[in-house]
């Protein structure tokens, strides 16, 4: 038979009350900082989508297909952000192009997030002379 201390009823209830909050707080970090890897990701893969498109381009095309092809990867991830691209040339076959969300908005806001992000992706051009 389980004696019960007089008055130790609701110990398990205040115990819970005291560690809920703490429970509460690291779940909303893990939000917002999954939040952050999940953007900064995102922007990495359509900043490398698109140089990869603007590569294969010729001249004249190259900067406006890298940066349609970046801004529909984002499209589908559901973000939106900047997209910039550079125009390759005999002097500089590169491709460079630059993704920056700013301001960068976290979903719940309750842990310091980055208030902007900047990715950039650079590939030679594969037409290059």
């Amino acid at each position: 038979m389980t004696k019960h201390i007089r008055g130790s009823s609701g110990v398990s209830v205040v115990e819970f009350a005291l560690v809920l909050p703490v429970l509460i707080a690291i779940l909303l970090g893990i939000m917002d900082y999954g939040w952050v890897f999940f953007t900064r990701l995102t922007m990495t893969n359509a900043a490398r989508e698109g140089a990869r498109v603007g590569v294969t381009r010729n001249a004249g095309a190259a900067s406006g297909d890298a940066v349609d092809a970046a801004q529909d990867y984002l499209d589908a991830a559901g973000l939106s952000a900047a997209v910039t691209a550079t125009t390759p040339s005999d002097a500089d076959p590169r491709v460079i192009v630059t993704v920056t969300v700013d301001p960068f908005v976290p979903l719940v806001g309750f842990v310091p997030t980055p208030d902007d992000m900047q990715v950039t992706s650079t590939m030679r051009w594969e037409l290059a002379p």
